[in-house]
């Protein structure tokens, strides 16, 4: 329930964030936010793998650190790239007010709803015990929403086709994403400490 309430806490303020620019704000907002997600969630592992011969100890900690390090990088990168090249022009275009209005409620809980999938997903990659993370059959993130089961599958496309795909290492391959880490979550509820020791 916990994790619940603060992943529809999270859509409110995101969503709320996003509204307050105008429509083609929101809308570079939503594919910069996109694209940063989706990069971070494909591309995590790989930093991970190559953070842990230096940080053994903290292995349990790398994956989730791997993740949101990733996806606040390339955020800031795009944001900061989009601002430069449309700082000028955006401000110029004018909507009707209807269409202005409805754009940038439904771009706003766009935006609001692919940050959650991030964080939905980013929750199975913490080193948490494992009777805190909801898990299917019998339960699932966000009152029977799955923002994590959606992302996994996105993600899962997005680096098998489409112009950023590395068909030769695509995300989950197996498909096994939240069994993997349910499995590790047990490991993790049996250790005396998640930091671990040096040899």
């Amino acid at each position: 329930m916990i994790i619940n309430l603060a992943l529809l806490a999270v859509l409110v303020v995101v969503a709320v964030a996003a509204f307050r620019g105008g429509l083609l704000q929101g809308m570079v907002a939503y594919f910069n936010v996109l694209l940063a997600a989706s990069f971070a969630t494909a591309w995590y592992e790989t930093l991970a793998t190559s953070l842990e011969h230096s940080l053994a100890p903290y292995t349990y900690f790398l994956d989730v650190i791997s993740l949101w390090l990733l996806f606040i990088v390339v955020l800031v990168v795009l944001a900061g790239v989009t601002f430069l090249l449309f700082r000028t022009r955006i401000t110029k275009v004018r909507f009707l007010p209807p269409v202005e209005l409805g754009g940038r409620i439904l771009l706003a809980l766009m935006t609001g709803w692919v940050f959650v999938e991030l964080m939905a997903v980013s929750i199975h990659t913490a080193p948490l015990r494992k009777d805190i993370v909801p898990m299917p059959p019998n339960e699932s993130m966000l009152f029977g929403l799955k923002p994590d089961r959606c992302w996994l599958w996105w993600v899962r496309g997005s680096s098998r086709n489409g112009p950023f795909a590395v068909t030769t290492a695509p995300f989950d391959s197996a498909g096994d994403f939240l069994e993997r880490h349910q499995k590790r979550r047990e490991v993790i509820s049996q250790a005396e400490t998640i930091v671990q020791p040096k040899f």
